[in-house]
């Protein structure tokens, strides 16, 4: 199996290092091309979900597509690394769970017979078998998951709670936030200019300090950012997608794994197109857009860090939000879109593995407030029976570099529970310029801005994201969601012209 630059591991004895670790995304040889002086129907740029979903359908409907990809390998935000061990045990890096719930994502797993084949994270029965709260202001403690859930619930469910029937009158239907029939669309602005903090705030005499401590814990990990820029309407959105209904929580967005990986799944997408004549090129970063088929006999032209030129009828840029300002476009975005760009998300989030001492703490779930990483929770044993251990903290980046840091990593873990750390596995996606931070979260008022702007196209120029889909925005199913959309969109444009041009012929 190939290696990936990306991704960090620490130990004690060895410090911490850079890359190196195997990981069944990683494409080798990093090139096929047919010919330089191809023009292609359509490049893609970005070999994440959406760039995947949107090459590999236009691939298999015999379009020919060039896949444009800055890193080695594919799955953009979301890639599976194996223990340097050799074990095989599996770190996800960035998107992890899923669920039947995720159409875009069940659509995939069926696809490549991966429906059946999931593994669960929560592994009761170990020593440590219990949530710890360490709240400022409040005692630290032990209580049971039970407990613990249930505090959680009603702090979720006080907080989300703003039209008193748990959102179903405000966001009825989250795939349809602005224009949906049964909303005014004023109720819906009014709400997203808030953000987390003004509603804590509002609600916050209902709770405990210790509800309060472990539903902003929550709000940190979700947003990646800081309660007083992170927007309400995304709490409202999620709470309907989690069907209304806080008991759905873990069952939806933190249980199930693919036992494969998710780079198992991304391989598959890729290699499905690469069947069909996908041609691609890893480790070329893209630095320009230049829409010419405005002049006649024109195309539009992408240029890379290595001042090579592609060119194709029409282009699927898949770039991160917050890595889109590094891209020249000609002729210029609209103005209400390069504002959007300029803002960004606010998702500077840690996720980070750890490796702890025996197999006890595979059982633990806990929070911390304030702190570097606000939640913490077992998630299987390793082949050397450890606990693997995954946490998640907010916009932290003033506080640490986890790279560069290491003990503050280890401190971070043992605010969360005591415990001794063997390793410690991550991917800093504050500092990688090709993400510039997690998946996207947004500020208050920014959806009702710019979702609209974002998602529609600029020319021959489509835009697919998760980070700003319809749905399950910053998810995997998200990206497949503006993957899938932005092909279809594409191969309609594509016959449309062939038509038109058959027509013209002919007279």
């Amino acid at each position: 199996m190939e290696t990936t630059a990306d991704g960090y591991s620490w130990t004690e004895a060895h410090g911490t290092k850079k890359g190196g670790f195997k990981c069944r995304g990683v494409v080798f040889p990093p090139e096929r091309r047919s010919s330089n002086s191809t023009v292609y129907d359509t490049i893609v740029i970005g070999a994440g979900y959406a760039g995947l979903a949107a090459a590999r359908d236009l691939a298999t409907s015999k379009r020919s597509v060039l896949l444009l990809e800055a890193r080695d390998r594919v799955g953009g935000r979301t890639y599976t690394l194996e223990d340097e061990d050799g074990s095989g045990f599996l770190f996800e890096m960035g998107g992890t769970w899923v669920t039947h719930h995720f159409a875009y994502v069940l659509k995939e797993m069926t696809r490549y017979n991966m429906h059946q084949d999931m593994i669960v994270s929560q592994h009761p029965g170990y020593e440590n078998d219990y949530y710890t709260l360490n709240i400022d202001g409040v005692k630290p403690r032990k209580l049971s998951h039970e407990e613990a859930g249930q505090m959680l619930r009603h702090a979720w469910d006080t907080f989300v709670n703003v039209d008193g029937d748990m959102c179903r009158k405000i966001c009825p239907l989250p795939h349809i936030q602005l224009g949906n029939s049964r909303v005014d669309r004023k109720e819906v602005e009014k709400i997203d200019k808030k953000t987390c903090k003004e509603r804590l705030d509002e609600i916050r005499n209902l709770l405990s300090t210790e509800e309060v401590g472990m539903l902003s814990s929550l709000l940190l990990i979700i947003s990646g950012g800081t309660l007083e820029k992170f927007s309400l309407w995304d709490i409202i959105r999620s709470q309907a997608l989690l069907i209304h209904s806080s008991l759905n929580f873990a069952d939806i967005w933190s249980t199930y794994k693919l036992r494969e990986g998710q780079s198992a799944l991304a391989r598959r997408m890729f290699d499905e197109a690469a069947d069909f004549g996908l041609e691609y090129m890893f480790n070329t970063q893209v630095t320009s857009i230049m829409d010419q088929t405005r002049d006649i006999g024109g195309y539009v032209k992408v240029t890379t860090s290595n001042n090579e030129v592609y060119t194709a009828r029409r282009v699927i840029c898949t770039i991160p939000l917050n890595v889109l300002k590094t891209i020249q476009f000609s002729p210029p975005l609209s103005a209400k879109r390069q504002e959007a760009i300029n803002i960004g998300h606010i998702n500077f989030m840690s996720k980070i593995h750890a490796v702890a001492d025996g197999p006890g703490l595979a059982s633990w779930h806990g929070s911390r407030f304030p702190g570097k990483l606000a939640t913490g929770q077992g998630d299987g044993l390793t082949a050397q029976g450890d606990a693997h251990l995954v946490a998640f903290g907010g916009d932290e980046r003033k506080n640490f570099t986890p790279e560069l840091e290491p003990e503050k990593v280890v401190a971070a873990w043992n605010e969360l529970h005591p415990m001794r750390i063997k390793k410690t596995v991550f991917h800093n996606w504050c500092t990688d310029p090709y993400s510039n931070g997690g998946p996207a979260w947004w500020p208050a008022e920014y959806m009702s801005k710019y979702q609209d702007e974002l998602q529609s196209p600029f020319g021959a120029i489509s835009f697919a994201s998760g980070d700003w889909a319809h749905g399950w925005r910053a998810s995997i199913d998200g990206a497949l969601e503006q993957g899938s959309l932005c092909s279809i969109r594409v191969l309609r444009e594509l016959n449309n012209s062939t038509k038109s041009h058959n027509r013209q012929t002919k007279l």
